[in-house]
């Protein structure tokens, strides 16, 4: 059969059948000017399996408006939505860097902790700066744990004083010494 036409696609994403909302978003891959209902599917859709498509979709176009569209839910009440989106920003390497100055300033310390989940994933030469900019000057201690977390799997003994220093910043966090402190004896060469 003739695959679905892109009007029909579009009426098919607020089908009430989760598997035709799923094909729907699946088949306007690469298709610009769904972009705009498909971020509205994103902030109604509550089947996972529908929302994974819908934003495996978006994060193909990788465009500035896409990506400023999935930052808005970085800081949704919604923690399933809030990992999605970060996951599937973490694909977009052409548009999401852009954001990221504005992202590790956020005043709300939870999208700057959904921030430093985006740069663990993130193909971008500018990303360990980026969490190492947090590590260094966020002054909430768990985006600098995330920061620390998502740094680590590339860190190494240059790093050790970066993280040291957070720790000195914040000496009264036992999970952010316990973060550095498990990582220690990979980074210096050592066992314990």
């Amino acid at each position: 059969p003739d695959a679905p036409s892109v009007d029909t696609l579009m009426v098919q994403l607020d089908d009430p059948e989760p598997e035709c909302r799923r094909e729907a978003a699946l088949g306007l891959e690469g298709v610009a000017d769904a972009v705009p209902a498909l971020l509205r599917r994103v902030e109604v859709e509550t089947e996972s399996t529908v929302r994974d498509a819908v934003l495996t979709t978006l994060a193909a176009h990788d465009t500035d408006a896409v990506a400023r569209g999935l930052a808005e839910h970085l800081s949704s009440d919604d923690a399933a939505l809030r990992t999605a989106a970060a996951e599937a920003m973490a694909t977009m390497s052409g548009s999401v860097p852009a954001l990221m100055p504005q992202l590790i300033a956020d005043p709300d310390h939870d999208v700057r902790v959904m921030t430093a989940m985006v740069l663990a994933d993130l193909p971008h030469p500018g990303s360990l700066s980026w969490l190492a900019t947090m590590i260094a000057e966020d002054p909430h201690p768990n985006v600098v744990t995330a920061a620390i977390d998502a740094l680590l799997p590339a860190a190494g003994a240059e790093q050790i004083p970066l993280l040291e220093s957070a720790v000195g910043r914040f000496p009264e966090d036992p999970f952010l010494r316990f973060t550095v402190e498990k990582a220690m004896p990979r980074l210096t060469g050592t066992s314990r």
